[in-house]
């Protein structure tokens, strides 16, 4: 790239470019040097909502970087390029609500607490070399402009709310979760909602036995964890699906287990002998 294309180099852009770059990082320093900022995308998984955020604007304007969580990428890419140019040009995204970003709704930009930006910004913490550095979340409405907060809200354009003092409610558990690999919702690989109910035994449920037993019941479609003891004569547990799939991953191998089928095993690490219940096979030999 010639240098006057490099409308908004900064001596940070020149340290980097001093050394070796990856072909990822050598475009998000062009990108940055030639628009004031690169836009990256995190696709949506299985079980969590996708995101975007800039790098760059901060370093180039001394104005916060912006996030937004949940929107197409051509929209939150055209969102975040917006919001970029209003700040460049002096506008106090922070003060109110704002017209003309986002068709034809209204936008607030919002702090983001700091540990969400470790936690989704990876690429801004590479650039700004683990350093602070200020960010806005872009939070918008339901299509007739109700945001989050307020009565009749459409829940269906409900987003994660990462401000300082908020409260971190299942969304923004569920969405922290979905972007932690530690977690298994980061790769939720099951076709059930990781909230769904199941059961366990209470051995399970207070880890005194691994899971040795899992059942996928073909009347209601309930999956059944248990251990060596079965149910060993106590009342089983409801809990959520993603529960004992955290403590246990390889649980996760189970996850294409039809309906009317039980897997057991010996022990963790030994490998899921699979079966079909007998009544269920007879049937469909009928």
């Amino acid at each position: 790239m010639s240098a006057s294309t490099r409308k908004f180099e900064t001596a940070r852009t020149r340290r980097l470019r001093s050394g070796e770059l990856s072909s990822t990082d050598e475009s998000t320093v062009k990108n940055i040097e030639e628009f004031g900022c690169a836009v990256i995308n995190v696709a949506a998984s299985s079980a969590g909502a996708g995101w975007a955020y800039s790098v760059g604007i901060f370093d180039t304007c001394g104005k916060p970087e912006i996030i937004t969580v949940g929107l197409p990428e051509d929209v939150a890419h055209s969102l975040i390029n917006n919001a970029a140019f209003e700040l460049r040009n002096g506008t106090d995204l922070r003060a109110g609500r704002h017209r003309g970003m986002l068709g034809e709704v209204e936008c607030e930009f919002r702090p983001l607490d700091q540990k969400w930006t470790k936690h989704l910004m990876g690429r801004a913490s590479w650039y700004y070399g683990g350093e602070v550095f200020p960010v806005l979340q872009a939070v918008y409405p339901d299509l007739d402009n109700r945001f989050p907060e307020e009565p009749g809200f459409n829940d269906s354009f409900q987003q994660p709310l990462m401000q300082p003092d908020r409260p971190m409610s299942i969304i923004e558990q569920d969405f922290w979760a979905s972007a932690d690999p530690k977690s298994s919702l980061f790769d939720w690989k099951f076709p059930d909602h990781p909230h769904t109910g199941v059961y366990l035994s209470q051995a399970v449920h207070l880890g005194e036995e691994p899971v040795t037993y899992v059942s996928h019941d073909i009347e209601d479609g309930a999956w059944q964890f248990l251990g060596d003891s079965m149910t060993g004569g106590r009342e089983g547990v409801l809990s959520c699906l993603h529960h004992p799939i955290d403590q246990d991953r390889s649980l996760a191998d189970l996850a294409d287990l039809p309906l009317g089928w039980w897997a057991e095993r010996d022990r963790p690490g030994e490998p899921w002998m699979r079966h079909q219940d007998e009544s269920e096979e007879g049937a469909e030999q009928e």
